[in-house]
């Protein structure tokens, strides 16, 4: 059956020429720089890449899933077009797969790829998975792909060779993999701004992370989003001693994302920002200005992004962006 839209609510905004620099979280971007200041990271990105990682898994999603497009799953795809057209960003490929876990999630480099389980799918209505949608878009948008699928595969990698290691290697091995998951986390905060973004309204956006901690289906009714947040609060609280700080250390130290209610308040705060209101105005950076006219002279690849002072691609210095 085809839903019928609701009529009742005023179309979203849209966000032609849109610049990941507009919704992208300060702490994404330092650690982002600081990630691409290490020295042969670039080296070891490109050894993972023509292993053929991606490859990889794109021929098991083919084989394994279900590929959404305009005559399969026609409504997550007309959810994916307009989630795309919001915040100005190229179709990616999109598959369904089966898992027990409500979960979605987006790879590759040389072709994007979102994936969502059919658990989130039933867990969600359809305004809360559009928000998911745009989440994922998010982190194609600010060009987080090369950076968070190597991410995965180098972490799995030096995990698995890190009892080998002397005990120099094995310290460095440790930091570097600390560091990787501590701009995961930072990325999922611009993520999540991108699925507000699209959404465009903070409760749907909460509403899904609760869902997702939470998602018992005779409990549905009985969440409460503003409690929710206020758990991020009771959290903070329990920083009085050094035993709860480690305690925290030793829980978030190789996490991928956040906790959820740290990540509900952060959404009700920049929904409550006036950066986000002026975003909904139409005032906002886009990639068609002279500040985004860059060309890495070492790849060649085209930078779109004002904020970004290393290429995506391979790590190589960038000049500063001329004068808009």
């Amino acid at each position: 059956m085809t839903a019928t839209p609701d009529l009742t609510l005023p179309p979203r905004v849209r966000f032609p020429g849109l610049s990941s620099a507009a919704f992208e979280h300060p702490e994404d971007r330092a650690a982002l720089e600081a990630l691409r200041r290490t020295p042969g990271l670039d080296r070891l990105f490109k050894w993972l890449s023509d292993m053929g990682a991606e490859r990889f898994v794109r021929i098991m999603f083919t084989g394994d899933s279900i590929r959404v497009s305009s005559r399969q799953c026609s409504r997550l795809y007309n959810d994916l077009r307009e989630a795309c057209a919001i915040l100005d960003v190229p179709e990616p490929e999109f598959y369904l797969t089966q898992h027990y876990q409500p979960n979605a999630f987006a790879f590759g480099m040389q072709r994007h790829t979102l994936v969502m389980s059919t658990t989130l799918v039933d867990l969600l209505d359809d305004t809360e998975r559009l928000s998911v949608i745009g989440h994922e878009l998010g982190h194609i948008k600010a060009e987080h792909m090369l950076y968070r699928t190597m991410a995965i595969a180098l972490t799995t990698v030096l995990q698995s060779v890190a009892g080998g290691l002397t005990i120099p290697g094995a310290i460095l091995t440790q930091a570097l993999v600390y560091s990787l998951f501590y701009w995961f986390r930072r990325s999922e905060m611009t993520a999540d701004r991108a699925g507000l973004l699209v959404a465009q309204d903070p409760d749907v956006c909460i509403s899904a992370l609760l869902k997702l901690v939470g998602g018992s289906r005779r409990l549905m009714d009985d969440l409460n989003i503003d409690e929710f947040v206020r758990q991020a609060d009771a959290y903070e609280d329990m920083d009085e001693d050094l035993l709860s700080l480690y305690y925290k250390f030793l829980m978030v130290r190789e996490q991928t994302h956040p906790f959820p209610a740290i990540r509900a308040r952060l959404i009700r705060e920049w929904a409550q920002s006036e950066e986000y209101a002026r975003l909904l105005r139409g005032d906002y950076p886009r990639v068609h200005t002279d500040a985004g006219k860059r060309t890495c002279g070492q790849c060649g690849v085209s930078i779109v992004n004002v904020s970004f002072r290393f290429c995506p691609e391979c790590g190589a210095p960038l000049d500063a962006p001329p004068a808009a």
